[in-house]
C-alpha cells in the first residue's frame, strides 16, 4: 500500500499547485521540488518485487514520511486560507507572521526531502528491494481490457447464483419452517464462519413457498456487538415500509408522521373509534408526555428513535401481533441478546417461525426447541463444482487445467467462502498452466506458514493479487459496520473524493468507480445486497470474514482504524477513522490526535449532534476531507464549516437540516454535497453563489433546494456539476438555469411553486444542456387546498398538459423523467422524450384510454412506474387498458395506490415484460390472462391484494419460470398524506381528542 500513499500524496500536491497556486506563493518552489522527489519514489516501488524483511520495514517508512509531508503542506494551506478571509490577519501575512510561517514549511519540507533521498540512497546499500522489467505493468494493462469486457456481461446478471450443495438443505430447512404446530417456533442454522449460513438462510427467506406462507418477513442482523434498540428500529423498518419517514422529529410542532398522535390504527393495533390513543397511553406511560410535547414544538421529544427499547419492543410486537410472521436472526452470538430479542417475537398460535445463524452451538441451543441444523463442509465433488461454476461459468474445465484446479480447491477444505473467493480471483486470470502454476505457488507458501487458517490463507491471497487500483477501494469497505448494508452511490462518491480512481480523460471517475465495484463482485469479494429496479446494484455488503481481512490489513498499513465502545484508544496515527460508537461518549474517553484524520465516519447510533460536539469536530479535524455523520445525528449544519478547507465529500444524512450556511462556499475542494435521499417536501435553503464551489459534482438534499440571495452576480459556470436535488422555482433558480450556469448537469431536477408559464419557459433553456439524461418535475403540490383538485393541472401550474409535454418532447438526450403531482395529466394523450427509456409518475388522479394509449407508443420505454395517492380522492374507479402491441420494451411495470379496477392486457401488449409489481391497489380484483402467456414474464410481485385477488392467485396454475409472491402489508400514510388526512376529517367537522 505504499505505492498508493504516495500516489496519493503525490496528485494531491498537483491538485493543490493548480487549484490554489495563490495559497502556496512563497513556497511553491519546495512543493515542485517535493513533487519532483515523490515522483522518483513512485517510479521505484512500482518497479520493485515485494517481499518481508528489510522492503517491509522500508516501505513503512517511506508511507511515513509521505504522510508527514502531506500533514505538513495540508497545514500550510488550511493557514492561510483562513487569514486570507480575515482581512486584518491577510494584511499581516505580508509582514513578519509571512515570514515565520513560510520559514517554518521550507524548513519541514526540505526535511523530509532529505529523509525521503536517505531512504531512496539505501535501497541500493541493504539490497532491500530488486527492481523487475515492466512486465507487469503491461500484464496488468491487458488483464484490465479483458476484465472491462466481462464487467459488461455481469452488469446484466447481478443477481447471486445459487450455492452448490445447499438445494436438499433449503428444501430441509423450508420444511421444518412451514410445518409443525401453530405455536411459535425457532429454527437454527449453525456453522463455522464462511459455511455459508446467510447464504442459506437468505435463499430460503426468498423462497417463493416461504413468501406465500408467511405474511410479513423481516430480516435483522445481530453480529458479536448487539445493539438491541438499533435492531428493533431495524425491525420496524421491515415491518412498516415507511416507519423511516415516521421517525420525523417535528420542529415547527405540527402533528407530523414523527408525532405518536400520528400514527394510524394499524401501526398501532388501536380501535379506530374517535382514533383514540389512550389504550397506547396505557401500555407506554411516556408516549402521552412525548406528544404533548411534540405539540408544544419541543425538539424531537415525539420522535420515534426517543423510545425506549420496550416501547419499541411493543411497537414490534403490535406490527406482528394475529399475523403469521418469519424473522429471520442472522448472527446471533450470545444467549443474553436472543433473551432481548425474543420478547418483541409474539407467540400468537399463528404459526410464526424465528429462522436464527450462528456459529455457536450454545446460543443456537438456547434458542430453538428443534435440533439445529448443522451445515457441513461441501465434499470434494461439490467443492469443485462450485469451483467450475464460478471460475469458467458454464464451460468445461480444460483437461490440462484440472489438477492443478483440484489441487488448490483441496486447499480450501470445502469452505465455501474459500472456494468461491478462489474462484473469484482466477476467473479474472488467464487460464493458462503457466498462471495457475503460479496461484498454486502462492497457495502452497502459504500453507507453509501457517496450516491451520485455512480460510485466512486463501482470502489473504486473493487480497495479495488484486491490482493495486482494486487494493485500496476493497480495504475501504472495512469502515464499516458488521453486517451494513452499503448505499453504492455514495460509495463510489467517497472512492472518487479519496483519491482512489484513476483518472482518465475521456471517462466519468464515477463510472471507473463503479468498474471498480462490478470488478470487486465478479472476484466474490463484495456481496450484492439489494437491486435497482434497473438492475443496477442498489447496496452491497462483505462478509464479516472478508471484513476482517480489511481491518488487519489497514491497521498494518494505517489506511484506517474502527473505533467501538470497546476500543476507544487508538495507538496508531491511521488516516481513516470509523467511530462505532456514540460522539459524546468517544470524546469523553479519547484523547487521540486527530490532525492525522482525513476520513471521519459516525455510525453510532442514531441521536443528536450539539454545539459543543460540532465544536469539537471542527477543532479537531481542521485537515479532514471525507466527513459523514450518521443519520438523524445532526439537527444543523455547523456556520463555521467552511473551516475545513480541504474537505471533499460531506455526507450528513439528518431529516431535520433545512439551512446550508453561507460559509460552505469556502469548500473550495468540495466534490459531493450529500444532505439524504429525496424524500419530503420541505426545502432546504441554499446560498445562490453556489458557483464558488468550481469542483463540486453532485449536490443531494432530502427535499427541494430553495435558493437565497440576490440574483445580481457573476455568470460563472459550474463545469463539474453532474447532479442536483430539485430546485425551487424562484427567481434565483430561474436566473441561474436561464444563466446556463450548469452546462455539463445530467440529472436535475425542477421544484414547481407558481405558475405564469416560468416551466415551459424553463424548459426551453434546459434544451440547451447536451449531456442531460435525468429530469425530475415536481409540480405544484397538489395538497394546496386553496386549489380543488377538479381544476386541474392549468390552474397549479401556469400552463396546458399539452404545452407542458410538447416542450418534454424536444428532449432527445433525455433517457429517465420523473413528474411528481401529476393528477390529471393521463386524461389526454401525451407525448414523452423520444428516447425515454425510464418513466415514473406519481400522485396520480385518474387514467384513461386515450392517456394510457399515449403512453404505449413510447417505442423505447422499458420501465415504467404509475403511482397513485393514499388519500381519498373524489373520482370513481376506472379501467387501466393496454392495447395490442403497445408497450414494445417495457420490462418492469409498477402500479401503486392506484384506483383501477379492472386491467385488459391486448394481445402483443407487453412481449417482452420480465417483472410486475402491483402495491396497495385494492379494488383489482383479477389480472389479465394474456398476463401469463408472456414468455419473458420472470416475477409477480402483488401487496395488499384483494380479497377477491388474493382467492384468485392461491389457485392459479402459472408456470415455474414465473416467481409470484403476494404480501399483506397494511398501506402506510407518509406525513403529507397525514396532513392531508387531517384536513379533509376536519372538513367533517372531526378534531381528534
Amino acid at each position: 500500500m505504499a505505492e498508493s500513499v504516495v500516489s496519493f500524496v503525490l496528485d494531491h500536491l498537483v491538485q493543490l499547485a493548480a487549484r490554489e497556486a495563490n495559497l502556496l506563493y512563497g513556497v511553491e518552489d519546495r512543493v515542485q521540488s517535493l513533487q519532483y522527489e515523490l515522483q522518483m519514489i513512485k517510479e521505484l516501488l512500482n518497479t520493485t518485487k515485494r517481499k518481508k524483511g528489510m522492503e517491509h520495514t522500508v516501505l513503512n517508512q517511506i508511507r511515513d514520511m509521505a504522510h508527514v509531508a502531506e500533514d505538513v503542506i495540508d497545514t500550510f494551506v488550511a493557514k492561510v486560507a483562513i487569514y486570507k478571509r480575515r482581512t486584518i490577519l491577510g494584511k499581516m501575512l505580508r509582514g513578519f507572521a509571512q515570514a515565520r510561517l513560510l520559514h517554518h514549511v521550507a524548513d519541514k519540507i526540505d526535511n523530509i526531502k532529505a529523509t525521503l533521498n536517505e531512504i531512496r540512497d539505501n535501497k541500493d546499500r541493504y539490497g532491500a528491494f530488486k527492481e523487475t522489467n515492466n512486465q507487469s505493468a503491461a500484464e496488468e494493462e491487458e488483464e484490465e481490457k479483458r476484465v472491462q469486457s466481462q464487467l459488461k456481461k455481469l452488469r446484466r446478471n447481478v443477481e447471486e447464483e445459487d450455492v452448490v450443495g445447499f438445494v436438499q438443505e433449503s428444501k430441509d430447512i423450508i420444511k421444518r419452517l412451514l410445518e409443525g404446530g401453530s405455536n411459535r417456533k425457532a429454527v437454527s442454522i449453525i456453522g463455522m464462519g464462511g459455511l455459508g449460513k446467510t447464504t442459506l438462510a437468505r435463499k430460503v427467506y426468498n423462497s417463493t413457498q416461504v413468501e406465500q406462507h408467511f405474511m410479513y418477513r423481516a430480516w435483522v442482523y445481530v453480529s458479536n456487538e448487539c445493539r438491541v434498540k438499533d435492531l428493533l428500529v431495524g425491525l420496524l423498518k421491515h415491518l412498516m415500509p415507511n416507519f423511516e419517514k415516521q421517525s420525523r422529529g417535528n420542529k415547527k410542532g405540527k402533528k407530523g408522521t414523527g408525532d405518536i398522535d400520528s400514527l394510524n390504527e394499524e401501526k398501532l393495533k388501536i380501535p379506530v373509534q374517535n382514533w383514540s390513543k389512550r389504550k397506547m397511553y396505557l401500555l407506554m406511560p411516556n408516549l402521552e408526555q412525548q406528544s404533548r410535547a411534540n405539540k408544544k414544538g419541543k425538539k424531537g421529544t415525539g420522535d420515534i428513535d426517543n423510545l425506549s427499547e420496550e416501547e419499541l419492543k411493543i411497537l414490534v410486537r403490535n406490527c406482528l401481533e394475529r399475523k403469521r410472521y418469519l424473522v429471520v436472526v442472522d448472527d446471533l452470538w450470545k444467549r443474553q441478546d436472543w433473551d432481548e430479542l425474543q420478547e418483541a417475537f409474539p407467540d400468537n398460535n399463528s404459526g410464526s417461525r424465528i429462522l436464527i445463524t450462528s456459529r455457536l452451538k450454545e446460543a443456537a441451543l438456547h434458542t430453538a426447541n428443534d435440533v439445529p441444523h448443522y451445515l457441513q463442509f461441501l465434499s470434494e465433488e461439490e467443492s469443485w463444482e462450485l469451483f467450475c461454476k464460478r471460475v469458467f461459468r458454464g464451460e468445461d474445465c480444460p483437461s490440462d487445467l484440472e489438477a492443478l484446479g483440484k489441487q488448490m480447491v483441496q486447499s480450501c477444505r470445502g469452505l465455501p467462502l474459500s472456494i468461491i473467493v478462489l474462484a473469484g480471483m482466477l476467473a479474472n486470470k488467464e487460464k493458462s498452466h503457466r498462471e495457475w502454476s503460479k496461484v498454486v505457488g502462492h497457495v502452497n507458501w502459504y500453507l507453509t506458514q501457517d496450516e491451520t487458517q485455512v480460510k485466512d490463507i486463501v482470502l489473504k491471497l486473493s487480497y495479495d493479487n488484486l491490482p493495486r487500483r482494486l487494493k485500496p477501494c476493497f480495504l475501504y469497505l472495512g469502515l464499516f459496520p458488521e453486517d451494513f448494508e452499503i448505499p453504492v452511490t455514495p460509495l463510489l462518491r467517497k472512492w472518487v473524493a479519496e483519491g482512489f480512481i484513476q483518472y482518465t480523460r475521456n471517462r466519468d471517475p464515477d463510472d471507473i468507480a463503479e468498474d471498480y465495484l462490478y470488478e470487486l463482485i465478479d472476484r466474490s469479494l463484495v456481496q450484492v445486497a439489494r437491486v435497482e429496479t434497473n438492475a443496477g446494484v442498489k447496496t452491497c455488503q462483505v462478509h464479516d470474514l472478508l471484513r476482517d481481512l480489511c481491518i488487519s490489513e489497514s491497521k498494518e498499513d494505517k489506511v484506517f482504524e474502527v473505533c467501538t465502545d470497546q476500543n476507544i484508544l487508538v495507538p496508531t496515527k491511521p488516516r481513516r477513522l470509523s467511530i462505532h460508537s456514540k460522539m459524546d461518549h468517544y470524546i469523553s474517553s479519547s484523547n487521540n490526535d486527530h490532525l492525522c484524520i482525513r476520513s471521519l465516519f459516525f455510525f453510532g447510533s442514531d441521536y443528536y449532534v450539539d454545539r459543543r460536539e460540532q465544536k469539537w469536530l471542527l477543532k479537531d479535524f481542521k485537515l479532514v476531507r471525507v466527513l459523514e455523520l450518521a443519520p438523524k445525528s445532526c439537527g444543523k449544519i455547523p456556520s463555521n464549516i467552511g473551516n475545513l478547507m480541504h474537505l471533499r465529500y460531506l455526507r450528513i444524512d439528518s431529516q431535520h437540516i433545512t439551512f446550508v450556511p453561507d460559509s460552505i462556499l469556502n469548500l473550495c475542494s468540495l466534490q459531493t454535497i450529500d444532505l439524504g435521499d429525496w424524500t419530503q417536501n420541505d426545502p432546504i435553503s441554499f446560498p445562490i453563489k453556489m458557483w464558488k464551489l468550481k469542483h463540486l459534482r453532485h449536490l443531494n438534499t432530502r427535499g427541494p433546494i430553495k435558493l437565497r440571495g440576490s440574483c445580481l452576480g457573476s455568470g460563472e459556470k459550474m463545469w463539474n456539476l453532474q447532479t442536483i436535488s430539485p430546485l425551487v422555482l424562484n427567481k434565483q433558480a430561474t436566473s441561474l438555469i436561464e444563466k446556463g450556469t450548469f452546462p455539463n448537469i445530467k440529472r436535475i431536477g425542477l421544484n414547481v411553486v407558481s405558475g405564469k408559464g416560468e416551466l415551459s419557459k424553463l424548459l426551453q433553456s434546459l434544451l440547451l444542456l447536451r449531456y442531460l439524461n435525468k429530469l425530475v418535475i415536481v409540480l405544484r403540490d397538489s395538497y394546496d387546498t386553496t386549489i380543488t383538485v377538479h381544476e386541474g393541472v392549468e390552474r397549479k401550474n401556469g400552463c396546458k398538459p399539452q404545452e407542458l409535454f410538447q416542450s418534454l418532447g424536444q428532449f432527445s438526450s433525455l433517457t429517465v423523467l420523473e413528474i411528481g403531482n401529476v393528477m390529471d395529466l393521463l386524461t389526454c394523450a401525451l407525448i414523452f422524450p423520444p428516447n425515454i427509456t425510464e418513466l415514473t409518475l406519481s400522485k396520480i388522479m385518474y387514467i384513461t384510454d386515450e392517456g394510457m394509449n399515449g403512453l404505449g407508443n413510447h417505442a423505447k420505454l422499458k420501465i415504467l412506474r404509475l403511482l397513485g395517492d393514499l388519500i381519498f380522492w373524489p373520482f370513481n374507479s376506472y379501467d387501466l387498458t393496454c392495447v395490442g402491441g403497445s408497450f414494445p420494451q417495457l420490462e418492469v411495470f409498477q402500479m401503486e395506490y392506484l384506483k383501477v379496477e379492472k386491467w385488459n392486457l391486448g394481445n402483443g401488449a407487453m412481449p417482452r415484460l420480465q417483472s410486475l409489481v402491483i402495491n396497495f391497489c385494492g379494488k383489482l380484483d383479477n389480472l389479465p390472462n394474456e398476463l401469463w402467456s408472456l414468455s419473458d414474464l420472470k416475477k409477480v410481485h402483488v401487496t395488499k391484494p384483494s380479497e377477491q385477488m388474493t382467492r384468485i392467485l392461491q389457485n392459479l396454475e402459472i408456470n415455474n419460470a414465473v416467481k409470484l409472491v403476494t404480501e399483506d402489508h397494511p398501506p402506510e400514510m407518509d406525513e403529507r398524506d397525514l396532513n392531508h388526512l387531517n384536513y379533509i376529517l376536519k372538513g367533517f367537522g372531526y378534531n381528534d381528542p
